[in-house]
Order: C-alpha cells, then sequence, then structure tokens
C-alpha cells in the first residue's frame, strides 16, 4: 500500500500517517523531516539558488524513498506532490477547518512533538502562515485533489479520520 496525505497546516497530517505506518508496518516518509534534514530551515531566507538546492534534494530523496513498495507520507510540496501521487495508490485530504487547526498549532507548540529545530517564536510567527496558506495552499491542493480524484479520500473531520484508520 502507498498512500499519500495532504492538507493544511495543523490539519494531523502526520498524526494520521504515524497511525497508518504504526498499523499497517510501512514505513512513514514525512516530508516536513526531509526538509529540516536537507537544510530547508537554513534556505528560508535565501536566494534561489539556495532553495533550488533544498528542493532538489528533497526531490531525490523522495524519489528514493516511494521507490520502496509499500509507504505513507504526510505532506503538501507542490514540486514533488505529482511524482508522490502518481506512484500512490490513494491520496488523502484532510480538510479540517481553519480554527481547528490553528488549536492543533497552539497545542504542539507545548507538547513534545514540536519541530525541535524551531524556536517558539517560529511556532508563533507560524499563526500568520496558518492564515496566509489557507489563502495560497488551500486552492492549489484543492485543484490538485480535482485532478487525482480517482485515488482521491476526503476526511472533513477527526471522527472521520479515525473511521478511516479503523476501517484500513
Amino acid at each position: 500500500m502507498k498512500i499519500t496525505i495532504i492538507g493544511n497546516v495543523g490539519s494531523g497530517k502526520t498524526t494520521l500517517a504515524g497511525k497508518i505506518s504504526e498499523k499497517l508496518n510501512i514505513p512513514h516518509i514525512q516530508l516536513d523531516r526531509i526538509w529540516f534534514e536537507v537544510g530547508g530551515l537554513k534556505s528560508e531566507n535565501r536566494q534561489d539558488e539556495g532553495k533550488e538546492r533544498v528542493r532538489a534534494a528533497i526531490r531525490e530523496k523522495v524519489d528514493q524513498l516511494t521507490r520502496e513498495s509499500n509507504w505513507v507520507s504526510d505532506g503538501w510540496y507542490k514540486r514533488i506532490q505529482p511524482m508522490i501521487t502518481d506512484r500512490a495508490d490513494r491520496l488523502i485530504f484532510i480538510d479540517i477547518p481553519i480554527w481547528r487547526r490553528t488549536i492543533n498549532h497552539l497545542k504542539r507548540m507545548f507538547s513534545s512533538d514540536r519541530h525541535p529545530e524551531l524556536s517558539k517564536w517560529d511556532d508563533i510567527k507560524f499563526f500568520y502562515e496558518i492564515v496566509r496558506r489557507r489563502f495560497t495552499h488551500d486552492p492549489v491542493m484543492r485543484a490538485f485533489l480535482a485532478e487525482h480524484k480517482n485515488k482521491a479520500t476526503v476526511l472533513h473531520s477527526y471522527k472521520e479520520v479515525e473511521n478511516f484508520i479503523k476501517n484500513l
């Protein structure tokens, strides 16, 4: 089984992927983790050359990992998502309201689940990104979802997420 999970920031992509990985005993490809590992945080404010280097490193790593027979990936990186989705058997879109995702981010700020590379100040500044990405990433993800509706499942609530896991 090859599953890719997309959704807006704080929707629960990584949590769902972790549960699927555990239940099906398959590798979990966490795109954000790869981004951190290849220096994405350091390239964030750089010119295009640094960003392109990071993007190429992510693409190479994901290309290698998605050649495996079974996996679950989580994250939205629009430049590599087409490759991931083409290789996936199933595309899951977690469509949770922005108010809930904002609460999720607030909870994550005070948990051990947060990205250790980020400071509390980074977490606080990220609230702006949650709102901004609602208007920039969301329409792109929805168009992408429409293009791949033959393998897509949309989950609108955590109850639907739990039922999805239970029925795997």
